[in-house]
C-alpha cells in the first residue's frame, strides 16, 4: 500500500511540474508571438524608409547631373526616366 502512495504523489508530481512546464511554454509563445509583432511593425518601418532614402538619392542624382554640362546627357536620360515612371503612375490610378 505504501508504494501505491508513493507511486500517486510521485505521478501528481510529475503532473504539476508537466502543468507548470506548459504554462511557462505558453507564456513564452505570447512573448514570442509579442515580439515577432513589434519585429513586424519596425520591419515595414524600415522598408518604408529606405524607399524614402532611394527616392532622395535619385533626386541627388538628377540635381548633380543638373550641375554641370558634363552631365546633361545622363540628366536627360534621368529626367525621361522619371516621366516614363509618372506617366506609369498616373495610368494606374486612372484604372
Amino acid at each position: 500500500m505504501k508504494d501505491f502512495i508513493t507511486l500517486v504523489a510521485g505521478i501528481e508530481y510529475k503532473t504539476r511540474e508537466l502543468i507548470d512546464r506548459l504554462q511557462a511554454a505558453e507564456n513564452k509563445s505570447v512573448k514570442l508571438e509579442e515580439r515577432n509583432k513589434e519585429l513586424i511593425i519596425e520591419i515595414e518601418g524600415l522598408k518604408t524608409k529606405i524607399k524614402q532614402l532611394e527616392y532622395n538619392n535619385q533626386i541627388i542624382k538628377t540635381a548633380k547631373a543638373l550641375e554641370g554640362n558634363k552631365g546633361s546627357t545622363n540628366a536627360k536620360l534621368m529626367i525621361n526616366g522619371l516621366l516614363r515612371e509618372i506617366d506609369r503612375t498616373i495610368g494606374l490610378l486612372n484604372d
